[in-house]
């Protein structure tokens, strides 16, 4: 104790608890900061070296016992430092001091909130700035369902301004006021905040006009304030984000939040909440992975190698996600020199070639029988009972980060075989081709865009089971729905199987919603069941018309 000088705040504030019960105001910045042991810090004071290099557990143990008998003294301060980060990591994660918090990842920041809430006086607010952990992390149901009762107001921002100049622009974080818990759940939600100044200006608002979008008409980050971005959320909106967000079963006051920026999207999400099936309803008929993580398969097992060349054949294409866009499969192709993220140049699908492969950032790294074992396998077995590698199917992908403020959130195509891809790439394999073009048209539609851009994950993390499974969907819309799907994905010859087994007669019935001008109901006339490169669609127009249908499709299926 008088070592570390432990603070209790009913001791030193023995007066405010006896004449109030508490603080009045409590507010708070607390240290977003997972307590972790890194033993390279304290060994880096002597020895940079051993804090910069990321040394294995056997060549850091031997670097410090060297440093130990270099470096007098050292060694008892290592322990000093150890036992107060194993001690201060086993107070935090005990159950008894923070019951709340048990089963999740124990940042402090988390630890301040109901210690507050046991400071506070009865008709005591606090107030803090925190990141989102406690609103999306699925372990946190217990504290959320302590917190919603409390919670008066959460206000939802992105550092795109640096008002915090240390942190990144693409940090998210809340300003989030606590009251007295309530008998019934009611607070203010907004999201998609730059300034401070919008919610004022919301809160002023007269309600009148459109709803201003994230960014203005000049490209900037929009701060006008509206009252529609003010979202009163009760109980009844938390059952519909436990429906929509969550595991079945999923009690409403432990639903996750989602970011929505305006009081009309709730309307939408009712109807997403609607649907009997989601895409996760398909378990054991799909199966995904990340393939190959970049720092592993790199340095580590030597599976791929990092190298900028066009390949071989497509067992030497290892995707990213640069190379595709929505509905896109080849979208860009890496230069020469590919050293940052801007080095792509945009393929022509005009004049695309019909065995075209784009240049590669990564090639197979050891003989083609170990890669094979490498390649993961899906769980279940074809008519032969011989489990197949995933690399054997047409594959749906999705660009594993997501672009909360671009033109698109979820980016997802239909991946050819033989090819692999980076841990920046999630891909799934399905057993019937129907789901596989069904999951497609919804991931590729803006109605499963706004889902996962309402989520406000920097990370896809498979949120995209969440989605409508629109297999089920009437027939004609359907026969519609996938045709559009593979217009758009079947630009080269390594689709022509996917086309084959695809193909229905009533393909050639088909219309465009508009004709006219550059768009001919001709072209579905000239389809046939054997793919050739006119039964894709080229031309910008042209697919940008067939998205459309697609989202038009996909909002008719629900």
């Amino acid at each position: 104790a008088n070592q570390h000088k432990f603070f209790h705040w009913e001791l030193a504030f023995a007066d405010i608890f006896q004449q109030r019960g508490g603080f009045d105001l409590i507010l708070g910045n607390p240290p977003w900061l997972k307590v972790e042991w890194k033993e390279g810090g304290i060994l880096g004071d002597v020895n940079p070296i051993l804090h910069l290099r990321k040394l294995s557990a056997s060549k850091l143990a031997e670097a410090r016992q060297q440093a130990f008998e270099q470096f007098n003294g050292l060694e008892q301060q290592w322990f000093a430092e150890y036992e107060g980060q194993e001690a201060t990591q086993n107070f935090l994660n005990a159950t008894q001091n923070y019951p709340l918090l048990e089963g999740q990842k124990a940042n402090l920041y988390k630890c301040f909130l109901p210690v507050a809430w046991r400071l506070g006086a009865e008709q005591g607010v606090s107030g803090f700035l925190h990141p989102e952990g406690i609103y999306d992390d699925p372990k946190g149901g217990q504290l959320r369902a302590v917190l919603y009762p409390r919670l008066r107001g959460h206000f939802l921002f992105q550092n795109q301004f640096k008002l915090f100049s240390e942190v990144d622009n693409q940090i998210y974080y809340s300003i989030n006021i606590y009251g007295k818990a309530l008998d019934r759940i009611s607070f203010d939600n907004m999201a998609n905040l730059y300034t401070p100044a919008t919610i004022s200006r919301s809160e002023k608002h007269n309600g009148c006009g459109i709803v201003p979008g994230i960014k203005n008409g000049e490209g900037k980050w929009n701060t006008d304030g509206h009252a529609d971005r003010i979202i009163r959320v009760d109980e009844e909106v938390l059952r519909t984000f436990a429906k929509l967000y969550d595991a079945p079963g999923t009690p409403s006051q432990q639903a996750r939040l989602p970011a929505l920026h305006t009081t009309q999207l709730l309307s939408v999400l009712e109807k997403f909440a609607q649907q009997p099936r989601r895409l996760g309803d398909l378990q054991g008929e799909y199966y995904s992975t990340v393939m190959f993580d970049e720092t592993n398969a790199v340095k580590k097992d030597h599976t791929i190698r990092r190298e900028t060349r066009f390949p071989a054949g497509a067992e030497e294409w290892i995707l990213s996600g640069p190379h595709f866009f929505v509905g896109r499969p080849f979208f860009q192709t890496p230069r020469a020199a590919c050293n940052t993220n801007r080095s792509y140049d945009t393929l022509d699908l005009t004049t695309l070639p019909d065995d075209y492969l784009p240049r590669t950032n990564y090639v197979p790294d050891c003989s083609a029988e170990e890669y094979a074992s490498r390649t993961p396998t899906v769980p279940w077995s074809d008519e032969q009972g011989k489990k197949r590698k995933v690399t054997e199917f047409y594959r749906l992908c999705h660009r594993g980060m997501l672009s909360q403020s671009g033109e698109r959130t979820l980016i997802s195509a239909i991946l050819p075989p033989s090819v692999a891809h980076i841990n920046g790439v999630q891909s799934t394999s399905f057993q019937s081709v129907d789901n596989l073009l069904a999951a497609t048209a919804i991931c590729t539609s803006i109605v499963g865009d706004f889902y996962v851009k309402s989520t406000g994950k920097a990370n896809l993390h498979f949120i995209w089971e969440s989605l409508p499974d629109l297999s089920g969907a009437e027939m004609k819309l359907k026969i519609a729905l996938h045709l559009r799907v593979l217009l758009v994905n079947c630009l080269v010859d390594q689709y022509a199987n996917l086309w084959r087994l695809s193909w229905s007669p009533a393909n050639l019935s088909q219309c465009w919603a508009k004709e006219g001008g550059r768009l001919l109901n001709t072209f579905f006339t000239h389809l046939t069941p054997e793919w050739h490169r006119d039964c894709a669609l080229r031309t910008d127009y042209a697919r940008r018309q067939a998205l459309v249908e697609i989202d038009v499709l996909a909002a008719m299926a629900l």
